[in-house]
């Protein structure tokens, strides 16, 4: 009996921990790696794309790359010789554009990488490098922030500029003024 429940707590440890690193990703690893590229610049398909200025970490656009990256998991099947269904288009019909703007993130202007990959971060960065479109999007001079996120095997990075609006910039202007209301003494 007891060598039943402790084989159980092992197998129910092993399930918790598949569970929680399949979701799991260096974000600083993965960050410094674009970021080598982008200042070093690569080859993207037949294109020499110059290096350009690092990305920073954009905790909103990983919360949003992951909620696609489960959409697109809990949209396929777990038989390994089922049909793979990965599109920018959700099953739910969501587009990049309505996934953010559904979240209330700002930007000017934003592109996705999505992957199925089993291996780990530097697999799916060269996956990306070797088709020309998704190399574009790591290397477009114009996003300045990004995000990543897996769910078991699918992968997604958005990268964006995101929007900065002058009424954010007045109001930043004016809490850094000093109260002139209140007299010195």
């Amino acid at each position: 009996m007891r060598k039943t429940v402790i084989s159980l707590i092992l197998v129910c440890l092993g399930v918790v921990c598949y569970a929680q690193q399949s979701t799991l990703l260096n974000e600083d690893a993965f960050l410094d790696d674009l970021n080598s590229l982008r200042t070093e610049g690569c080859m993207c398909g037949m294109e020499e794309i110059n290096g350009t200025l690092p990305l920073r970490w954009d905790k909103r656009l990983a919360e949003i790359a992951l909620e696609y990256a489960e959409s697109l998991r809990s949209s396929n099947s777990t038989d390994d010789d089922a049909f793979l269904f990965i599109s920018h288009i959700g099953a739910d019909g969501s587009t990049l554009t309505t996934r953010l703007d559904s979240a209330g993130y700002e930007y000017g202007d934003a592109k996705e990488n999505i992957a199925y990959i089993k291996g780990n971060e530097d697999m799916v960065i060269d996956y990306w490098l070797n088709n020309p479109t998704a190399c574009k999007t790591i290397m477009d001079k114009k996003m300045t922030s990004v995000g990543v996120a897996r769910s078991d095997n699918f992968w997604v990075m958005i990268v964006a500029q995101p929007k900065i609006t002058i009424k954010r910039l007045r109001d930043a202007r004016k809490s850094e003024q000093p109260d002139t209301d209140t007299p010195t003494p």
